[in-house]
């Protein structure tokens, strides 16, 4: 069926900014737990949790989660892993300025911290991707991992993972062989999928009674799909007939793809929104430095929703109903439809079919052939007279009209509206040249254009006897006889006993039926007149 699709793309942050030059870090604290790991490791234990925002104005940090590394009076120094500032975890990003004692800023949104020396665009999406990803959750070795991996991206060269300064920090943590292995994937994962996210959502045209086939589908920064995003579905009235609907919870597979399906009860224009939810940023949080030349952080485990809606259709029935005009008519006269439609409003096409002749209205149907078919814009609900359609042939007839669908309306067609089509009959005789007087004679006559044949009344009639053949008429004193035939044909007359000499005048009719018009011969033609001798 057909669908309707709307894509939200991730939208950028404020406009960039760089961390503050400033303040080091707020007191980390005293002691933190030890980091206690298991030396076999998987891959799902790099675990993806939306951390906690911020509750409160309180702006200094302590350790959170990591280990202890020696220190070097710079933030680098002493601790590896996340920090905690007033219950969200924060990750340094200059790790050659002071520790930060003095407190943090307010959170600055950035997608780009390039400078003179700064790192990327690419490199801060990564970082912001692998600190919204993995930077919430509490573990001694994913914390620890997470922060040489933003280092590593935006520390410069000496922090990056095989450098000296890099490497010794890893080093020193509880378990360097796991901490190295979540940062390559970190890295890795960052490198395929970091950037704005997008939405796509797509609903199908539903007819009433059934559903809204409602398909979210989340694309990463690099078209990749996205998978485990909670997606929630919901149909708002929106200003149409159409009822709330949802919400509806699902989780995208491994295509990126979520599919809910909505009742559609009534016809109408419905609104689907689509909010995914646990979306990875693409840009930092940074805490800058109350103090100049202390350590600025970024926050960790941010994610946003991204919301994307579309409108799509609900097709109700349309109501038709066929009147013929004229109703009986002759064949070769115009015969035309009037069909009354109501539906949308909306412009649309109507096609009319004449399906016939049938022998009688019981046996009529429009699964026989057409004898035209034609068609006419539909530009409003009302009543359409089609264009004209002429029989050739006798019978009955039936109308079928089709009236074409809308965005919101199913297509309906109705067949009715019968047609009586009369033929015109014919009927002619050949009369004997001559006769003696008492002789019983006969014409042979003729019968034509019954459509669907008799039974049919043919009355032969002999006039005279007149003085001379001019004198021949079909008037006056007569003798008639009349005969029921089956069909269409020729045939012999009954007899007719002519006692006087004379000319006498033959004329013959056929009666009007359901089907066919009257007709009598012409009188006086040649061939239908005898002369009686004595």
């Amino acid at each position: 069926m057909p669908t309707t699709t709307t894509t939200a793309a991730d939208p950028a942050p404020p406009a960039p900014s760089r961390p503050a030059r400033g303040r080091p870090f707020a007191a980390l604290l005293a002691f933190l737990l030890g980091a206690v790991l298991a030396t076999t490791l998987t891959l799902s234990t790099l675990v993806a949790l939306p951390a906690p925002l911020a509750a409160s104005a309180d702006d200094r940090a302590e350790r959170w989660a990591g280990f202890r590394i020696p220190s070097t009076g710079r933030a680098s120094g002493g601790w590896i892993g996340g920090y905690r500032l007033d219950g969200t975890p924060v990750f340094v990003i200059t790790p050659g300025r002071r520790p930060n004692r003095a407190g943090f800023r307010e959170a600055d949104a950035t997608s780009d911290l390039r400078g003179p020396k700064g790192p990327s665009e690419a490199a801060t999406q990564r970082a912001a991707w692998i600190l919204s990803k993995y930077g919430g959750h509490k573990d001694a070795v994913q914390a620890a991992a997470v922060d040489a991996a933003v280092l590593h991206l935006l520390g410069g060269r000496a922090w990056q993972l095989g450098a000296r300064r890099g490497a010794a920090r890893v080093r020193a943590s509880g378990d360097p062989a796991t901490v190295r292995r979540y940062v390559r994937l970190m890295l890795s994962g960052s490198r395929a999928s970091a950037g704005p996210h997008e939405v796509v959502v797509e609903a199908t045209t539903a007819d009433v009674g059934g559903v809204t086939a409602v398909t979210v589908r989340v694309t990463d920064g690099h078209g990749g799909p996205v998978a485990g995003l909670p997606v929630t579905v919901t149909s708002p009235d929106g200003g149409t007939s159409q009822p709330a609907a949802g919400p509806l919870d699902a989780v995208t597979g491994d295509d990126g793809r979520a599919l809910v399906r909505l009742a559609a009860p009534l016809a109408g224009w419905r609104t689907v929104v689509a909010e995914v939810g646990q979306v990875p940023l693409h840009w930092l949080r940074v805490r800058g430095a109350d103090r100049e030349r202390q350590a600025s952080a970024a926050e960790g485990g941010v994610r946003r929703t991204i919301a994307a809606s579309a409108r799509v259709a609900v097709r109700g029935p349309q109501s038709l109903s066929l009147a013929a005009d004229p109703t009986v008519l002759v064949a070769g006269s115009a015969a035309r439809v009037v069909a009354t439609v109501d539906g949308d409003g909306a412009s649309r096409t109507a096609t009319a079919s004449l399906h016939g002749p049938f022998a009688s209205a019981a046996v009529a149907h429009c699964g026989g052939p057409a004898v035209g078919s034609v068609s006419m814009p539909v530009l409003a609900d009302g009543a359409y007279a089609s264009p004209a359609i002429a029989p050739a042939a006798g019978g009955y007839y039936l109308w079928r009209v089709m009236v074409d669908g809308t965005d919101s309306s199913v297509p309906v067609a109705s067949c009715g509206a019968p047609v009586r089509v009369r033929s015109r009959a014919t009927v002619g005789l050949s009369a004997p040249a001559t006769a003696a007087a008492y002789d019983a004679v006969s014409a042979r006559v003729t019968v034509g254009g019954l459509p669907f044949g008799g039974p049919i009344d043919v009355t032969t009639t002999l006039y005279g006897p007149f003085a001379t053949a001019g004198l021949a008429a079909c008037t006056g004193t007569h003798k008639q006889v009349t005969q029921r035939r089956p069909d269409n044909g020729t045939f012999q007359s009954l007899s007719v006993q002519v006692l006087e000499s004379g000319w006498y005048a033959w004329q013959t009719s056929v009666t009007e039926g359901d089907l066919w018009l009257g007709t009598t011969s012409t009188c006086g033609a040649v061939g239908t007149v005898t002369q009686v001798s004595p």
